[in-house]
């Protein structure tokens, strides 16, 4: 039997959205998804840098901010992410791609290569509250014509809490790759928190120069926070290259504006009891 099949996942209220069952770990149906096997097969070079992030968790905008400190140019291109995004592309898209490369995902490490792990390239890890990435996703998944997704808000935020819909709990995933971090303390990983570099771009640019091995001025780095910023990006570049929508608001507390105070109440019981014994602090509000 194949391991990879598209299946329907409903919401509280029957609504279905389509998603692809890839070894029992739901992902979007991208048409030229390589899939988790494809994934682990990717040939992994010394020098990649791989962005890791829950989707809706500011994905695009580190990339962006990365690879400009990485160049030391401000870059006006209409490159996307999208173009090095693992589980979205077959490898060839990337395979020629300069060295150093950026590649993304959303995926947690048992699905990637195993060279991630032996060559130790490193990692950018990007977190945001998820009060506001499950407002994100319920907008963006309203969009996606390979979802199909007409449900309400009130019947997302259950399923999506408990993992029912793309890449699984917000919360199994955090955990997984804090694991990951215990486990392999050599591996060199960057934690970045999506509403640190809302309240103070500089600093956190700051500490992706340290982590990337690079001297920029401030100067310059000014420059990257204006060229980075939501609007400047939307001009550049409106939609990704699947004509897909890829910014909404990119803003924090968002959640605050969709969440009933029974939503909000239910939700912070579960995820303090899940989240007891994790160390992670998040901003729900600047």
């Amino acid at each position: 039997m194949s391991q990879r099949q598209i299946v329907k996942v409903v919401d509280d209220g029957g609504d279905a959205a389509t998603v692809v069952s890839d070894h029992g770990f739901p992902l979007p149906n991208f048409p030229d998804g390589p899939g988790i096997d494809g994934v682990r097969s990717v040939k992994i070079r010394d020098d990649d840098i791989l962005i890791i992030t829950y989707p809706k968790s500011g994905t695009h905008w580190v990339f962006e901010i990365a690879r400009e400190i990485l160049s030391g140019k401000i870059i006006d291109d209409n490159v996307s992410k999208v173009q090095a995004f693992m589980e979205m592309v077959p490898e060839e898209t990337y395979a020629d791609f300069p060295s150093p490369r950026f590649l993304i995902s959303h995926l947690l490490m048992k699905h990637l290569p195993d060279d991630v792990c032996k060559k130790k390239i490193k990692i950018i890890i990007v977190l945001r509250n998820p009060k506001d990435v499950a407002v994100s996703l319920y907008n963006f998944w309203k969009t996606l014509p390979h979802v199909n997704y007409k449900g309400e808000w009130k019947n997302f935020v259950r399923p999506f809490f408990h993992g029912k819909f793309i890449y699984g709990s917000w919360i199994d995933y955090v955990l997984e790759w804090e694991q990951v971090k215990k486990d392999n303390p050599d591996l060199p990983v960057l934690t970045l928190f999506y509403e640190d570099i809302k309240e103070d771009q500089m600093r956190e640019m700051r500490k992706v120069c340290e982590f990337l091995g690079v001297e920029r001025t401030d100067d310059f780095l000014s420059k990257v926070c204006d060229n980075t910023t939501i609007a400047s990006m939307k001009t550049r570049q409106k939609k990704d290259d699947s004509g897909i929508q890829i910014y909404r608001k990119g803003g924090v507390g968002d959640w605050k504006n969709w969440f009933t105070v029974a939503q909000n109440e239910w939700w912070d019981q579960h995820f303090q009891e899940r989240m007891a014994d994790s160390p992670l602090q998040f901003k729900y509000t600047l």
